[in-house]
C-alpha cells in the first residue's frame, strides 16, 4: 500500500512539474505573477489531442483561499488546428481538460471528482477575431475542495504567416463587478509579437 502512495504521488509531481518550459512565452503579464508553460497534448487529458503550447499565468493570490485573487488566473493557447474552435468545442475541450487535471490533483479517493461545466459565447470583432465571455463550474482538488464558479473572459486570433490559432483566457471565482481583480486579469494579453514572420 505504502508503495502505491509513492508511485501516486510520484505520478502526481511528474505530471505537474514536467508541465514547466521557460521557452514557452505567449503572454505579457505585470510582475509578480507565477508562470507555468506546457504543451499539448497532457497525459492527465489525453482526449485533449490537439497539438500547440500553453503559457499559464497565476495572481499572487490565486491559491489563497481568503483572498479575492483565489482562482484568478490567466492562460493562452497556441495551436495546431483545421479551423478555429467553435464555442461547443471549446467547452468540451475545457471540461475535459479541467476533469482530468481534477482527477489527477484529488487525494480524496472516495470521492469521484464532479464534472466540469463550460459555457461560453464568442462575438466577432474586427479582422474575424473573437472575444469571449463565459463560465466554467468546476471541482476544485486544489485548495477549498469545493464546486466553484469561474468567470472567465479572453479572446482569439488567427496567425496565418504560422497556420496556428491563438486563445487568451482569463478566469476568476470572482464576479465580473470586482473591478480590482478583472482590471489586474485583463492585463495579462498575448504578446505583440505572438505572430511571428
Amino acid at each position: 500500500m505504502r508503495y502505491l502512495m509513492i508511485l501516486s504521488l510520484l505520478l502526481v509531481a511528474s505530471v505537474l512539474i514536467s508541465q514547466d518550459d521557460p521557452t514557452i512565452n505567449l503572454l505579457d503579464t505585470e510582475d509578480g505573477w507565477r508562470k507555468e508553460a506546457f504543451t499539448f497534448p497532457k497525459p492527465f487529458a489525453p482526449q485533449v489531442d490537439f497539438r500547440g503550447i500553453a503559457d499559464v499565468r497565476f495572481t499572487k493570490g490565486w491559491s489563497d483561499k481568503s483572498s479575492d485573487y483565489l482562482w484568478s488566473y490567466a492562460f493562452a493557447w497556441k495551436i495546431d488546428l483545421e479551423e478555429k474552435l467553435s464555442d461547443e468545442q471549446l467547452e468540451n475541450y475545457l471540461q475535459l481538460y479541467f476533469d482530468g487535471l481534477m482527477r489527477v490533483v484529488n487525494r480524496d479517493t472516495s470521492l469521484k471528482v464532479p464534472a466540469t461545466i463550460a459555457v461560453f459565447s464568442s462575438s466577432s470583432t474586427i479582422k474575424n477575431n473573437l472575444d469571449y465571455k463565459g463560465k466554467i463550474r468546476l471541482y476544485d482538488a486544489f485548495f477549498t475542495k469545493e464546486i466553484l464558479l469561474l468567470n472567465v473572459n479572453g479572446e482569439y486570433n488567427y496567425c496565418a504567416v504560422e497556420n496556428k490559432h491563438n486563445y487568451v483566457f482569463r478566469l476568476s471565482s470572482q464576479s465580473f463587478s470586482n473591478t480590482e481583480v478583472w482590471e489586474h486579469l485583463n492585463k495579462a494579453s498575448l504578446r505583440a509579437d505572438i505572430c511571428r514572420n
